[in-house]
């Protein structure tokens, strides 16, 4: 087609367009009157409306403007019509407004300002406003009406003539759409498209139409460009003087340079090559022009025009015109980042393969069919001795002789397959061929392996030197263990079955093997506990121990057992894990242990204590002691004139005396006293538990007493007395070894005294310490007696003198002392290890209080009772108090446990009782404190009691009160007199203990009677 005929063409189709673009605008300005028609024929008609219904209504009022509430009235009654009126507002000719009515009268915003402008926006969301003319039968002006109508009640007027009009208007704006789309649909199909120079450079001048060989040649460059575009390879073509005629959008993307900037450049300022060192390199493009030929893939670095530089790929070859001369290049790029970055890791892979290959324990050959190697791994080439070079080119039989060298038939190819398909097989051993001629054991494992076309041989050596060395040891160790003289037990370390056991073990217990092999090692051990056991194995399987050695004793067959000392081992190796017990029958050494300890602990002629033994039950019950309420005793004992026995009758004789004496003195004392022998005729009694001197001096007559019959001796009437020494612990407030010297002192006075007495070591005992002493060694007593009675001390408020709160304390009634206050009794009842005790007894009785004031009708005050911290971590403690609250019904609010600072550090960790306790209500107090207060943890202290001493200042009462606020505690003061009580008050102080003296127990519920109590 030529290019007048084309031209032609498209000015016929864009006249079709502009007649059809107008008809459109013709329908559309039809559809657009017809809408605005309907508008204004609705709006004439609602004016039409109002003119005739409310001229013939208000006009015979608005004949006489004086009487205003008749017209007002006349208002009101138009807005009851079903006329849809919402508003009325009449004025007369002058405009003064004579009446108003309207359905948002009652809101009371009529008027001027905001309230007149909030009225009209209501009445204009659903209604419209039209004003009309009010004229009498003559034609006269009478007034002006103004009303608000509701569009929804004049609707039914002009409904159906109004539909037909808009229904006109939507059919022509329906019809012109379709117009402008079949106008727009037409153009886009008649347009020309822009010439490819003016899409790549739009500012570039229009160029003169084209030949129609030009037209040809540009098609096909641009097909071209966008073919290559796909293919993400871009174009770059130049005349042949190097000068730059089309890049594509590849191209362009990969250089930075838009065909527009880059055409008519030389190429080489458009393509910017280079080395991977940045050495500039000529383009392909180039050397093409240069060397009139083409060039092969060329690689390169490209830099951009803003400076990035990007791996590609170049080839280039020459275009030539129709007359075959060359008319310039064309060179072909492509990025190649992404093959780069794809071979960097098969390379990578390549080579982490190669490094784990290499990281095998065994080593690795690959071979062809003919078993000549072409592989082999690091480990390979260190175990035969050769470097990687060397291996290949050698044949398998040139490394491992034997036995595919020097055995006949034997192939490489007859290991293929799994051990257990080699199993089946009786194939000789391998040896492997070191290059300095040393051997070693080798296994095999060969694969098949199929790659390029071609099929050879992965061959797996592993060197199973070390392993048949173990393999060896261990049945030489199975050997030696087995014929061991120690028991040897291997069992399971999850069923704890018996797996092996040896000829030693079967031997000593007499059992067969087979019945051992049903059995555990709890089976055979008699005395051995489960849970222990258990404890053992798992401290093995931690690895908190190498081994555990323990004793216990082994049943035989017969019923009969023996004690064995056990070496427990664990072997997590094996698999399945196991555990290896080694027993020794320890028969004769615990025999033998046996008879050194009692030589080394027994006198060997009368088979009493010796000094040595003497020594450690003395510091035992020293220690005892100081724990106990009681005395201990010390008696040193001598025979009198024993020498002269050894003289009359001899030294044999001497000793029947000597073994006489301890039976005597053994059947006399108790189980729990020790007699013993430290040397000749020198004995000592150690007797705890003696409650006076006096019981010190009966036991001593009584060892006297004794001693006056004679002696059995066969043959012999030998009587031999005796001179008793005693000294007493605490009394005497020494050590063991001092104790020992002052009864021997004891005992020598008494031999002065005639011998066949005793004497008791006294030192001089102040009236403090006695007092102390004797009441430590009778609050047992006192414990027993009931001898013990409560005081308490009201808390009352100070705002209104409510009781609020009662304070318990104790206090000892004792027979010689008379009153002991709460603080010596309890001094004496920590010594006397009874603070527990006392403490548990106070809250008894508070309960049995409880139990007498509920039944008296009064209401159940909290007791506070002082207690100490390591109570709380005794579930023992917590059960007791549990059970108390719950026999005498006592709510867990109504006790209070005061503890001290040391005593609330000392409660950690609460037990699970004493948590039960304080979940039940049961409330903790501070007692005996100091500023700052100290940390309580998670321990809730709901009471703070102060003591006087912090009462001294109004800064220290100040300092007080500001501390119980921070911690959300009440606080309860006791002064000491009035004095520091209205101090206390003027303070800001709530709650008090009363200076006044405590009460009698069993008169407090009295003194409470008639008295208001309001529990705290």
């Amino acid at each position: 087609m030529s290019a007048a005929s084309a031209r032609t063409r498209w000015n016929r189709s864009r006249l079709a367009v502009g007649l059809l673009g107008l008809q459109a605008v013709l329908l559309l300005g039809l559809g657009i009157a017809s809408l605005l028609g309907a508008s204004n024929l609705q709006r004439r008609a609602a004016q039409g409306f109002v003119e005739q219904q409310l001229g013939p209504v208000l006009a015979p009022a608005l004949r006489r403007p004086l009487l205003v509430p008749e017209i007002a009235a006349t208002a009101r009654a138009l807005l009851q019509r079903p006329w849809g009126l919402r508003r009325v507002v009449l004025t007369d000719t002058d405009g003064l407004l004579l009446a108003r009515a309207g359905d948002y009268d009652g809101l009371g915003l009529s008027g001027s300002g905001p309230g007149q402008i909030i009225e009209n926006a209501l009445y204009a969301l659903d209604s419209v406003r039209l004003s009309t003319l009010i004229r009498a039968p003559d034609g006269r002006v009478l007034g002006r009406a103004a009303v608000d109508v509701n569009t929804v009640a004049i609707a039914d007027i002009h409904d159906r003539a109004l539909a037909q009009l808009r229904i006109t208007g939507f059919a022509l704006l329906i019809l012109a759409l379709l117009a402008v789309v079949a106008a727009a649909w037409l153009l886009r199909r008649t347009t020309r498209p822009a010439d490819w120079r003016q899409r790549a450079d739009p500012a570039a001048p229009a160029s003169r139409p084209e030949s129609a060989p030009d037209l040809s040649e540009l098609f096909f460059r641009e097909r071209a460009g966008g073919f290559m575009d796909a293919l993400e390879t871009g174009i770059v073509s130049a005349d042949r003087d190097g000068r730059v005629r089309y890049l594509n959008a590849t191209a362009e993307r990969l250089t930075g340079w838009p065909l527009a900037a880059a055409r008519g450049r030389m190429a080489y300022s458009v393509v910017h090559l280079g080395d991977a060192q940045g050495a500039p390199m000529q383009s392909a493009l180039e050397l093409a022009l240069e060397k009139h030929g083409e060039v092969p893939v060329q690689s390169a670095w490209l830099r951009a025009r803003d400076g990035s530089r990007r791996p590609v790929e170049l080839q280039a070859c020459l275009l030539r015109d129709a007359a075959g001369a060359v008319d310039g290049a064309a060179m072909l790029c492509r990025d190649i980042t992404r093959y780069n970055a794809e071979l960097d890791g098969l390379k990578r892979e390549a080579r982490l393969s190669q490094a784990i290959v290499n990281h095998l324990e065994e080593g690795v050959l690959m071979t062809d069919a003919s078993g000549v190697v072409r592989f082999a791994n690091a480990r390979a080439t260190h175990m035969f001795g050769y470097v990687r070079d060397e291996l290949q080119g050698f044949t398998v039989t040139k490394l491992m002789p034997v036995p595919f060298l020097n055995t006949p038939g034997v192939r490489l190819a007859d290991y293929v397959g799994t051990v257990a398909d080699r199993g089946a097989m009786s194939l000789p051993k391998v040896v492997g061929w070191r290059r300095d001629a040393t051997t070693f054991p080798v296994e095999l494992w060969v694969q098949t392996l199929n790659f390029d076309q071609s099929t050879g041989l992965v061959v797996i050596v592993r060197d199973i030197t070390e392993r048949l060395r173990g393999e060896n040891l261990a049945s030489r160790l199975g050997r030696l263990l087995d014929a061991s003289a120690e028991e040897v037990y291997i069992f399971d370390a999850q069923n704890l079955a018996l797996l092996e056991v040896n000829r030693g073990a079967r031997r000593n217990l007499g059992f067969r093997a087979e019945a051992l092999l049903r059995m555990t090692p709890l089976d055979i051990s008699g005395d051995l506990e489960e849970s222990v056991f258990r404890q053992y194995l798992q401290q093995l399987r931690a690895g908190e121990q190498d081994s555990v050695m323990y004793r216990c004793r082994h049943r035989r067959g017969d019923g009969s057992s023996y004690p064995v000392e056990v070496r427990l081992n664990f072997s997590r190796d094996e698999v399945p894990p196991v555990f290896m017990a080694i027993a020794v029958d320890i028969s004769e050494r615990l025999e033998g242990e046996a008879r050194l300890e009692q030589l080394a602990h027994y006198d060997a002629l009368t088979g009493l204590p010796n000094r040595v033994m003497l020594q450690d039950r003395l510091q035992q019950a020293w220690l005892a002691q100081q724990r106990g309420g009681r005395l201990l005793g010390v008696l040193f004992l001598d025979l009198d004139r024993f020498k002269d026995i050894n003289d009359r009758h001899g030294h044999e004789v001497g000793d029947l005396v000597l073994k006489a004496t301890a039976e005597r003195l053994k059947s006399v004392m108790r189980e729990s006293d020790t007699v013993a022998r430290l040397a000749g005729d020198e004995f000592v009694i150690l007797a705890p538990g003696l409650r006076s001197l006096e019981d010190a001096a009966q036991l001593a007559q009584k060892l006297i007493d004794r001693f006056a019959h004679p002696l059995a001796i066969p043959g012999l009437h030998i009587v031999s007395r005796l001179s008793v020494g005693v000294t007493l612990y605490p009394l005497d407030e020494s050590d063991g070894e001092t104790l020992l010297r002052h009864a021997d002192m004891a005992m020598y006075d008494a031999k002065q005294a005639g011998r066949g007495c005793y004497r008791i070591f006294t030192t001089e005992i102040d009236a403090d310490r006695r007092r102390r002493f004797d009441l430590e060694r009778e609050i047992h007593a006192a414990v027993a007696l009931n001898q013990f009675h409560l005081l308490m001390a009201p808390i009352v408020d100070l705002g209104g003198g409510a009781v609020r709160a009662i304070r318990a304390c104790l206090y000892w009634e004792h027979p010689r002392f008379g009153r002991i206050d709460e603080d010596e009794l309890l001094r004496a009842g920590a010594r006397a290890g009874l603070i527990g005790d006392l403490e548990l007894w106070q809250i008894t009785h508070v309960c049995e209080h409880h139990l007498s004031a509920r039944q008296r009708g009064l209401p159940v005050l909290p007791f506070i009772i002082e207690i100490s911290g390591w109570q709380l971590r005794s579930g023992e403690f917590g059960r007791h108090v549990e059970e108390l609250l719950r026999r005498y019904e006592v709510p867990g609010d109504r006790l209070i446990l005061a503890l001290s600072p040391d005593g609330l550090s000392e409660t950690e960790p609460l037990h699970a009782a004493s948590v039960g306790l304080l979940a039940q209500g049961v409330r903790l107090a501070l007692r005996d404190f100091n500023l700052p207060l100290p940390d309580a943890g998670d321990k809730p202290l709901q009471l703070l009691l102060a003591s006087a001493e912090l009462l001294a200042d109004r800064n220290g009462m100040a300092e007080l009160l500001a501390a119980a606020a921070a911690c959300g505690a009440a606080l309860v003061a006791a002064p000491d007199d009035e004095t520091a009580l209205q101090s206390w008050q003027a303070a800001g102080g709530q709650y008090a203990i009363a200076p006044t003296a405590a009460i009698e127990a069993h008169g407090m519920i009295d003194w409470l009677v008639g008295r208001e109590l309001r529990p705290l």
